[in-house]
């Protein structure tokens, strides 16, 4: 195993939840028939097995119709990885690593970091690498999709004509499923907006029978977006960065740093899937990054390590909502 290839081990809902057989066998002793002896009670019928029988095959398409109805959980892999400018193919290496990492370990939706694709820097040249959203690397990634069976959430600089936007797409096997393009920019007009266009939308998706919305870096720092997509039926926010934020910062008890997450979660009451890329150190080595999912109480439930390598991954089961 590579000294980056880290998964933390805190997953603390099963990807399936108890069996259909540990079910039916809450349910069903209580409407077997019981070998009793029978008594003739003037006015009252006596119980036959054949009654029995029918009030325990009723139990069973009761319960068989009530976990037909309500999806799975959704196994949920954020990775804090390395990106790096100007080399695109290192970058799918690094997603192909980790997708194949997180479908070997259960999970049904993969988040990767902001701009994972093409890299974040803030420059023009950025244009000169950016692809439309059925360009080569999107294609190879459906392709990836498709063999491991899971659902990638890919940050890249999407072109679309003359226009260059910051967006995140989410690939399965039979192509894109979605795409958001980042609506806020950090920086104002003589940051971000220098190099990309804005976005203007707050699509919800539906993923795996849950719905899914995507805010990038920025957008979680004022809480339009946020709340536009919660209003849209988001009960899962994906929220890729490109900040390098160590873990120690989230798993601050205080939670002084980055406290708009915090509010974000708190405002919508949603589940809250982060991912950031792996920040360097002074001398180039990499430290350890930070991803991280929140439930909607505003518990930390998964977090990459403090003192771990630089790339890692978490995982976590997020249940279906009633």
């Amino acid at each position: 195993m590579n000294a980056c290839d880290t998964i933390d081990p805190w997953r603390s809902v099963a990807k399936t939840g108890p069996s259909i057989e540990a079910l039916l066998r809450r349910v069903l002793p209580l409407t077997l028939p019981q070998r009793l002896p029978r008594r003739n009670v003037p006015g009252v019928r006596s119980a036959r097995p054949r009654d029995s029988l029918r009030t325990s095959s009723l139990a069973v398409i009761l319960l068989a119709t009530s976990c037909a109805s309500r999806p799975a959980p959704l196994v949920v892999a954020a990775v804090s990885c390395e990106s790096r400018i100007r080399d695109t193919e290192f970058n799918l290496s690094r997603i192909e690593h980790w997708a194949r990492k997180a479908a070997t370990a259960g999970a049904d939706l993969v988040l990767f970091p902001e701009c994972g694709v093409h890299a974040w820097w803030q420059s023009r040249e950025n244009r000169r690498h950016a692809e439309t959203v059925d360009g080569p690397s999107i294609r190879r990634l459906t392709k990836l999709a498709a063999e491991l069976g899971v659902v990638l959430a890919v940050g890249m600089t999407e072109l679309d004509g003359a226009k260059a936007y910051i967006s995140h797409v989410l690939v399965d096997g039979n192509g894109v499923l979605g795409r958001h393009r980042k609506s806020s920019l950090s920086g104002g007009e003589s940051g971000e907006a220098r190099v990309w266009d804005r976005g203007d939308d707050a699509n919800v998706f539906r993923v795996r029978g849950h719905d899914v919305g995507i805010a990038i870096c920025f957008e979680s720092v004022h809480p339009e977006t946020c709340a536009k997509l919660r209003s849209g039926g988001a009960r899962i926010l994906l929220a890729p960065y490109a900040n390098g934020t160590r873990p120690r910062e989230i798993r601050d008890p205080e939670r002084t740093s980055r406290r708009w997450i915090w509010e974000r979660v708190r405002e919508n009451r949603i589940w809250y899937v982060a991912s950031d890329a792996t920040p360097h150190g002074a001398n180039g080595e990499l430290e350890p990054g930070a991803a991280f999912v929140i439930d909607p109480h505003g518990e930390l439930v998964a977090c990459t390590p403090e003192n771990g390598p630089g790339e890692a991954m978490v995982l976590h089961a997020i249940p279906a909502t009633r």
